[in-house]
């Protein structure tokens, strides 16, 4: 990545107001890289909380993916929000920072331990509604009913990536675009497949992601793992 952080620094909770928007779902990402929301903030733990308390007074759902920087910094960050948020979507070395357990072996993703990161969560966490975390081989998410629901992700040919740039942001749009619309949980978790994999044609993070049926059309013709 080449990056510039530029405003990102500046933003502050007084910059952000639930009021004015007929919006359900404020999707929050990139915790550690927004100097004042990342620190504390009146009297919260951060400025992540502060915006995540104006939501929840406000009636927005709210819903947080991260970046994969250093463990000990996701942790310090993250957890004072993890009481605060609705839904949680992240990947396996992001379960490792938030839970402590060993999710990734010799590069391998340890599907089990994840299942086990997410139970964890959801115990620690009882606001949490649902959570999932993403892999390249698939995706689990386990739902406050108890329910786990896995899904296999696409088997994109070799030859058509390009870039994986942003594929786990795609993921998270498509499984959010599920939970706005009422999805069940596994079709939510085949559109983010979906829409990760159209991304991984371009070197870009966006540039050839489809509308959702045309990603989901793209998947079914790669076929799934």
């Amino acid at each position: 990545f080449v990056s510039t952080v530029g405003s990102n620094a500046d933003v502050t909770p007084d910059d952000i107001d639930f009021t004015k928007t007929n919006a359900r779902i404020v999707h929050l990402g990139l915790p550690g890289l927004h100097a004042k929301l990342d620190n504390p903030w009146q009297g919260e733990a951060s400025g992540w909380t502060a915006v995540l308390k104006k939501a929840r007074a406000a009636g927005v759902k709210s819903n947080l993916e991260l970046a994969s920087f250093k463990p000990e910094v996701i942790k310090t960050i993250v957890t004072p929000m993890l009481p605060l948020l609705d839904s949680l979507i992240i990947n396996d070395f992001e379960a490792a920072a938030l839970t402590g357990l060993k999710t990734v072996e010799d590069g391998k993703t340890d599907v089990a331990a994840c299942r086990k990161a997410l139970e964890s969560l959801l115990q620690s966490y009882t606001n949490l509604q649902f959570a999932v975390v993403h892999f390249p081989l698939g995706a689990i998410a386990a739902l406050r009913s108890g329910d786990a629901i896995e899904q296999p992700s696409v088997n994109v040919p070799q030859s058509a990536v390009v870039g994986s740039n942003g594929a786990g942001d795609c993921f998270a749009a498509g499984v959010l675009v599920g939970h706005h619309e009422g999805w069940a949980m596994k079709d939510g978790l085949k559109l983010g497949h979906a829409a990760a994999a159209a991304s991984l044609r371009s070197a870009g993070t966006t540039t050839t992601v489809l509308p959702w049926k045309e990603c989901l059309a793209l998947a079914d013709q790669w076929g799934w793992r």
